[in-house]
């Protein structure tokens, strides 16, 4: 049986098609565009259905896989593999309980820090009793670029760099490197704080800014790129065993 996992994320839509645990395709997009949802729907003959969205609603594409899928859309009211002790769980972002269900269906039994590098940077912490316990949210590395040019009233926008060396030698080497390296130095704090309260805690880092961070990082880390869709995936496949 195929299943297929939709993230709508701030930035970019992540198509995935499973059968069970493995992933047989992936499609990233700009936007949430019905037709490519449609040709995997046919492609695979899709049973059941996903979608994480932190943006807009997508009526349409809803519409559609509820009436040609076995269909969830996640919100904080449904079932899920883990619990939330979170004040909030009506405000709390869809793709970060994803992610905390991917990273602990790849390291059950473990307490886990689930680092997403994207738009926002977002650190959770999960139990090893599976329970997700919170988290905190930085703005991303590009927001931070973006936020130094909005701000101020001469400092350039430049686009986010893989910086080498340490210190800028220009403006636009200043904004870049402070930002990279920033983000740097706050994974690996936040690391620091919580292997100090759980000397045994697992890492995991994803997102679309990942790549830019998983060799700058000291410590030591599982980067998994795909881990909101696999996140996606255990849901659908804990609540078809309920």
């Amino acid at each position: 049986m195929k299943n297929l996992t939709i993230d709508i994320g701030n930035s970019s839509v992540k198509l995935a098609v499973f059968e069970q645990d493995t992933m047989l395709e992936m499609m990233i997009c700009e936007q949430a565009v019905l037709a490519q949802i449609d040709v995997l729907v046919k492609k695979y003959g899709i049973k059941k259905s996903i979608l994480s969205s932190v943006a807009i609603e997508n009526k349409d594409i809803t519409e559609y896989l509820r009436s040609t899928t076995d269909f969830i859309e996640l919100t904080a009211d449904t079932p899920l593999p883990l619990k939330l002790e979170y004040e909030t769980p009506n405000t709390l972002g869809l793709d970060r309980i994803a992610a905390a269900v991917g990273a602990m269906s790849m390291k059950p039994a473990a307490d886990l820090l689930v680092i997403d590098a994207g738009t926002c940077n977002t650190y959770d912490f999960v139990s090893a009793d599976g329970v997700f316990k919170g988290g905190n949210i930085t703005p991303g590395v590009e927001m931070r670029l973006k936020a130094m040019h909005t701000f101020t009233g001469r400092l350039p926008e430049v686009p986010t760099a893989d910086c080498a060396q340490l210190l800028g030698t220009s403006t636009q080497t200043a904004l870049q490197c402070g930002a990279f390296w920033g983000v740097v130095y706050e994974i690996d704090g936040f690391i620091k704080a919580l292997k100090l309260l759980y000397p045994k805690i697992s890492v995991f880092l994803t997102g679309g800014y990942a790549f830019y961070f998983e060799k700058r990082i000291k410590n030591r880390i599982f980067a998994v790129s795909n881990l909101v869709p696999i996140g996606l995936n255990k849901i659908l496949i804990y609540n078809d065993s309920l």
